[in-house]
């Protein structure tokens, strides 16, 4: 889970059109990831924003409502420009489901006086699992700066 503030001299939809420009954003940007790039999906409705990560050309499509990566944020006009704020999310309802799961085995672990290393082993699957989509929440979170740094760049 990571969090985004961003506050720009743009306008709001100066701010919008840029964060939904992908070649404007990752224009002369090397991945790491050989020929696999990120991809946005950005959709705006009444001041909301949501934002899909896609690795495109990767082995699989990604994305799905239990193991995707998203942004869930506002967007809204202040004095002097506007301001960007939201979420970064991975698998929320999966995560939840977990997490109430370590939570029981560690209040088992209490009552039972004993110890247990099932949550261990799942805190460790799950990352392995999830690698890839962690590795989108840092995307999506330097796509929003570059699309912000690039657009002030452009007023100048």
């Amino acid at each position: 889970m990571k969090f985004v503030n961003i506050r720009s001299t743009a306008s709001k939809d100066e701010l919008l059109g840029a964060i939904s420009d992908n070649n404007f954003v990752n224009s002369n940007v090397d991945f790491q990831s050989g020929n696999k790039t990120p991809f946005m999906h950005v959709k705006e409705k009444n001041g909301r924003i949501r934002i899909k990560c896609e690795i495109m050309n990767g082995p699989t499509k990604d994305n799905g409502f239990i193991v995707g990566t998203f942004f869930v944020g506002k967007i809204k006009d202040c004095s002097g420009g506007s301001k960007l704020s939201g979420i970064i999310l991975t698998a929320p309802i999966y995560h939840l489901i977990v997490f109430g799961f370590i939570a029981f085995v560690i209040y088992q672990c209490i009552v039972q006086k004993g110890i247990n290393v099932i949550p261990l082993f799942v805190l460790v699957f799950d990352y392995m699992l999830f690698r890839n989509e962690f590795k989108k929440q840092g995307y999506i979170q330097r796509y929003l700066y570059r699309a912000n740094a690039r657009l002030e760049k452009k007023k100048r």
